[in-house]
């Protein structure tokens, strides 16, 4: 499996003698550097060698004056001898502008910062953390019913309660102490609007993702909130048309299909609405090979960002399935994207999710070597297969749960993750797992 390259990475690439060329003067073996906004290609990274044809027709759809080419990275040119040729501004069509002078200061993406390692949290820590980012779940998810009536109405204090939640997440995703950790494990009966509690899911869970790409936090945030109000557009959708997911019409599928559609609408009439957020809204419900709605695009017709928030927004569909006998666990969602559904979704995406999940991603529940049941609580970055695990301890008093920290119990490790249809009752009821299974994320995630 390819790893994706790291912001640490793409800053060691040699960038000196850059070169301005116009996409038609493009060659295989280039290591090219898009040099504009993240949401305006459909590539995993900005800069990246060409490999294929297809990949430079691509770049002359976007619509580019320049791009910006990296020789020293780049595949030397031969001729008919097969003799290398440097190429130069004079002779390859390309402007006498440099990387430095190139393109606008809008679309610049600055260099992420290199990765510092953190500590593994403590036991406690890790708790603690997960009071404190479940309480700030919570008071988002309070905040989010009177967001969507604002919104509906067009108030334009419902955009600036939906600016307030991501910028909250933004700040819990980042700058959380220690054992920072972002929490969804509600159960369903706490939560007044399952539809919400799906919006800040995917939200959360598209922003954690998308940092395993090269983006700045305005990036992030821009799909942050496009995953906050990606069904805003349910709102207006006939009530029993959205309660009938598995026996609509014919009639009432194309209905409930125009949602991408009057979501776009609804959030147009505010004044300065981000593009790059419409067009994530709009096109959602888009797959790989063209079977989505509602415009039926495929391949490089569906943005990177895009690729990102679908696939999370059916990660989290399959998980927390409005049909609870139909839930996966997170294991077998991601078990099921990536080995049967990589014509529906992005392979570099349902990577980059695995990544950032892990092999038994928070939520799961597993056997170990002692026999024991155990759930994932959180993701090791430096011990991927030791994570923190919750005993399934009945002995236990309910304040205080038996966790594990596999990483120093040298003499216990996980065998495999169990289905939830060959769980014991018992096992169930300890764990709650009803029709919610979170994920619990460190903010170590950007030492990913």
């Amino acid at each position: 499996m390819a790893l994706l390259r790291t912001s640490d990475e793409t800053s060691k690439l040699d960038t000196s003698d850059t070169l301005v060329l116009r996409p038609e003067h493009l060659r295989l073996g280039m290591y090219v550097d898009l040099n504009c906004s993240w949401f305006k290609h459909p590539f995993p990274r900005r800069s990246f060698k060409l490999t294929s044809q297809n990949q430079i027709t691509t770049i002359k759809g976007l619509g580019l004056a320049t791009v910006l080419v990296y020789p020293r990275e780049s595949d030397p040119e031969t001729d008919e001898e097969g003799n290398a040729i440097q190429p130069t501004p004079s002779s390859s069509g390309v402007s006498e502008t440099t990387a430095q002078t190139s393109g606008t200061e809008a679309d610049a993406e600055p260099e992420a910062p290199t990765p510092v390692e953190e500590e593994q949290p403590t036991h406690g820590d890790y708790h603690q953390a997960v009071e404190l980012a479940s309480t700030a779940y919570r008071q988002m998810l309070d905040q989010s019913s009177q967001m969507m009536k604002n919104l509906v109405s067009g108030s334009e204090e419902g955009l600036r309660h939906a600016q307030s939640m991501i910028g909250g997440l933004s700040t819990l995703l980042t700058n959380t102490e220690a054992a920072g950790t972002v929490a969804s494990a509600f159960d369903s009966e706490d939560i007044a609007n399952a539809n919400l509690l799906h919006a800040l899911n995917v939200a959360t869970l598209s922003m954690i993702v998308a940092q395993q790409f090269d983006i700045d936090q305005d990036a992030l945030q821009l799909i942050g909130m496009a995953g906050l109000l990606l069904d805003v557009g349910e709102q207006r959708i006939p009530r029993h048309i959205l309660q009938n997911r598995a026996r609509r019409s014919e009639v009432e599928n194309v209905k409930y299909q125009l949602h991408p559609y009057l979501g776009v609408e609804m959030l147009r009439r505010f004044p300065g609405f981000p593009e790059e957020v419409l067009d994530v809204i709009r096109s959602h419900h888009e797959r790989l090979d063209g079977s989505g709605y509602p415009e039926k695009l495929k391949g490089d017709q569906i943005s990177l960002p895009t690729r990102i928030v679908s696939a999370v927004d059916h990660y989290d569909a399959l998980v927390n399935s409005f049909h609870p006998e139909d839930a996966l666990s997170p294991a077998e969602a991601l078990a099921t994207m990536y080995k049967h559904q990589q014509r529906l979704f992005s392979p570099e995406v349902l990577i980059a999710m695995i990544q950032t999940l892990g092999v038994f991603p928070p939520g799961t529940v597993v056997t170990l070597t002692d026999g024991s049941f155990g759930q994932v609580l959180n993701i090791n970055f430096k011990h991927r297969l030791k994570p923190l695990v919750l005993l399934c301890d009945q002995a236990a008093p309910a304040d205080q749960p038996h966790t594990v920290d596999l990483q120093t119990e040298s003499e216990l490790s996980i065998l495999r993750a169990i289905p939830r249809g060959e769980l014991p009752a018992n096992v169930v009821e300890y764990f709650r797992i009803k029709r919610w299974t979170g994920y619990f994320v460190q903010s170590s995630m950007r030492a990913a």
